[in-house]
């Protein structure tokens, strides 16, 4: 299955790596702590360390970046971000950190749901989001 998202910055044409979404919105002040990679979301502990993350938008301050920056710094960055929504301060993290980050419709980011935890290959040139569905 390919979901077609829209690049809002660019990276590798090939980028495959396992997809970690988060149901709710992200905060990265004090959800992520970005010497470890951990995001704290759900009652649960998540490691973004190398991953695709996914997750609805971002909440918060203007420290965003700076801790998007950190984590890229610290090689506890994800490989590659996925939101429904972006806003310049996500925008500016990632560019700044040069991690891929593309924005797909809010259905597409429910039929990403299904398919957490799995090995998904994004192409961050094109917007197609490549998805194994066996």
């Amino acid at each position: 299955m390919n979901i077609k998202a829209e690049v809002i910055v660019e990276g590798p044409s090939m980028i495959r790596s396992t997809l970690k979404v988060i149901d709710k919105p992200v905060s990265f002040l004090g959800m992520v702590d970005p010497k470890t990679g951990i995001l704290k979301a759900e009652d649960n502990a998540v490691e973004i360390t190398g991953v695709i993350l996914s997750f609805p938008y971002m909440i918060g301050s203007t420290v965003a970046p700076y801790i998007i920056y950190s984590l890229k710094r610290n090689k506890r960055a994800p490989v590659a971000m996925i939101s429904s929504s972006v806003d310049a301060l996500l925008a500016s993290g990632c560019a700044i950190s040069d991690i891929p980050l593309l924005t797909v419709s809010q259905n597409d980011f429910e039929l990403l749901k299904k398919y957490r935890e799995r090995t998904i290959k994004v192409n961050a040139k094109s917007g197609e989001i490549l998805i194994d569905e066996q």
